[in-house]
């Protein structure tokens, strides 16, 4: 019976040992790799793409000839005859109206392009976004356990006291109240850390928590701010999207006007009349509709009106980049500052002071007060280095969203890095 109990003991043991083991590692290139790979959005672009290629081949068709095979029977001059007819009518498109229906297939091609853009780097900034938010909050966490073991050894030497009073009672009411706010805390940690997790996996789609080989900043990229400012007006995704429809709209408004001529076609008959005196006949002609009871005005205008409108989005779109871009630059710069009050470096005198204060509370120099205050004050620290950290690194992506930036990985390599972060 106990060699049974020591098998079942040593494969729980070794379940979570395999699954770390199991764990593949994602660096930043691998992250963002996996997540467009795994991505069914781009997928579904690709497909809406090539069945815009179809379209445009379609559009660019001559269209089918009409026959008319007619047989019959008629009487002249007391004698009936056989009467045959053979006719083909072969549609024209009016000149210009198929090249102008390739070229809407075109502008929709160029928004979908757009689209595919814009996709490909919301995949890649959401991916690594919730890579670093999984990352602190699994931080985070890993900092409240650490907490939590420190003031049960702190609860244990009160109660390890040979004489109760009412000061060790006090302090010890105080180290427990603190205990059980912490072991709260430590749930919504955990909570988020989780939450966080299944974003990222939305990208990932891993079957066990991978192990996270991604870096931390010491401080940010000094940018030209008027050259960042351009590129983020002229190739932000919303503002290329406007651009495609304002093009789009020119060319509607080009076939409305040509609703008015009517495509043509080229008839011919060919036939032979036996009845009476018989005869053979040919005849060749063009048919067409003409634009006598509606020219197509509300279509134009309305046409027109649609021009109008794309126009006045592309402005407020450029407008509204430009509050944004503005806007996100201040927040990124602010960032960089916060880089420096809360560098990395602290993380190290954070972990000294603890020790310290763990050593001198031992030994009796310093009140239990104290030691909570200083504490509280330390975690507080800790926990402000790494909200910087995801501060930073949010600005960040947001600058790169704004001015549509494709080599991502390219501008964070150029940023100050440090450490490496893997899952524990």
């Amino acid at each position: 019976m106990s060699i049974l109990i020591t098998l079942v003991f040593c494969i729980l043991i070794d379940r979570p040992i395999r699954a770390l083991e199991n764990s593949k590692e994602f660096t930043l290139s691998s992250i963002v790799e996996t997540a467009e790979k795994n991505s069914p959005l781009l997928t579904a672009i690709h497909s809406d793409l090539e069945s815009l290629f179809y379209k445009r081949k379609q559009e660019g068709k001559t269209q089918n000839p009409s026959v008319y095979i007619d047989y019959g029977q008629r009487s002249a001059a007391n004698e009936a005859g056989a009467e045959y007819a053979l006719s083909v009518e072969q549609p024209i498109y009016f000149p210009g109206r198929k090249e102008l229906k390739q070229l809407l297939v075109d502008n929709e091609s160029r928004i979908l392009e757009i689209q595919r853009m814009e996709a490909f780097n919301s995949i890649r900034l959401n991916s690594i976004k919730f890579a670093y938010r999984f990352l602190i909050a699994t931080e985070k966490k890993n900092h409240i356990k650490e907490r939590l073991r420190r003031l049960s050894l702190v609860e244990s030497y009160i109660k390890s006291r040979p004489f109760v009073t009412p000061q060790a009672k006090t302090d010890l009411f105080i180290i427990e109240a603190k205990i059980l706010a912490l072991k709260k805390y430590f749930n919504d940690l955990e909570l988020d850390a989780a939450r966080d997790y299944e974003s990222l996996n939305l990208y990932l789609r891993q079957e066990s928590i991978p192990n996270l080989k991604i870096p931390y900043f010491t401080a940010g990229i000094q940018f030209n701010l008027k050259e960042l400012e351009e590129k983020a007006i002229s190739g932000n995704p919303s503002v290329l999207a406007a651009k495609g429809e304002l093009e789009k709209s020119k060319t509607e408004l080009k076939l409305a006007n040509l609703e008015k001529y009517s495509d043509y076609s080229v008839t011919g008959q060919v036939g032979e009349d036996k009845s009476g005196v018989a005869n053979r006949f040919f005849d060749f002609g063009l048919k067409f509709r003409l634009p006598v009871w509606d020219q197509y005005q509300n279509k134009v205008a309305s046409a027109e009106m649609n021009l109008k409108a794309k126009q006045e989005r592309l402005v407020y779109h450029e407008n509204l980049i430009q509050k944004s871009f503005k806007q996100a630059y201040l927040e990124y710069e602010q960032s960089k500052a916060d880089l420096q009050i809360y560098d990395l470096k602290q993380f190290n005198r954070i972990e000294r002071d603890l020790n310290f204060a763990d050593q001198e509370f031992k030994k009796g120099r310093i009140q239990l007060v104290s030691y909570i205050e200083l504490e509280s004050q330390l975690h507080e620290a800790d926990h402000a280095i790494l909200n910087v950290q995801l501060a930073h690194l949010e600005a960040l992506l947001n600058l790169l969203y704004i001015t549509n930036e494709k080599e991502i990985l390219g501008v964070l390599d150029n940023a100050s890095q440090t450490f490496e972060y893997q899952s524990k």
